[in-house]
């Protein structure tokens, strides 16, 4: 029998559009996965709380999964500003890509997908 369904959902923003979303998740086998993705006032998204749940291991997305409700991205990345977006469809996920970060504008630098994340409230 399976134990009870640990879901959040974390407030995102599209890197194309500069526009926020929430992305709903749950844990799978220790795993964080993305199963769907819903536009969001970036205040109402506050409100309820997304910009402070916590995830720590891997993201990944499901099939299935929508993507980013603005540009249809799968892809999420972090900041240095510790703020989650997608990544725009900009990245091809075997490589590299340069990405502006829409949260703080600042280049990310050379992005590199990675295996673990680590997603908190930080700076929200």
């Amino acid at each position: 029998m399976a134990g009870p369904l640990n879901a959040k959902v974390i407030l995102e923003r599209c890197s194309k559009h500069k526009k926020s979303f929430g992305n709903r998740i749950e844990q799978r086998e220790g795993d964080w996965v993305s199963t769907w993705a819903f536009p969001i006032d970036e205040q109402k998204g506050k409100r309820e709380g997304f910009d402070a749940n916590i995830v720590i291991g891997s993201l990944k997305p499901v099939d299935g999964y929508p993507g980013c409700p603005y540009c249809g991205s799968t892809g999420t990345f972090l900041c240095g500003c510790q703020k989650v977006s997608c990544d725009g469809g900009i990245a091809n996920h075997r490589g590299f890509a340069e990405i502006v970060c829409p949260w703080c504008d600042q280049p990310s630098g050379r992005l590199q997908y990675v295996e673990s994340i680590e997603v908190s409230g930080k700076g929200y």
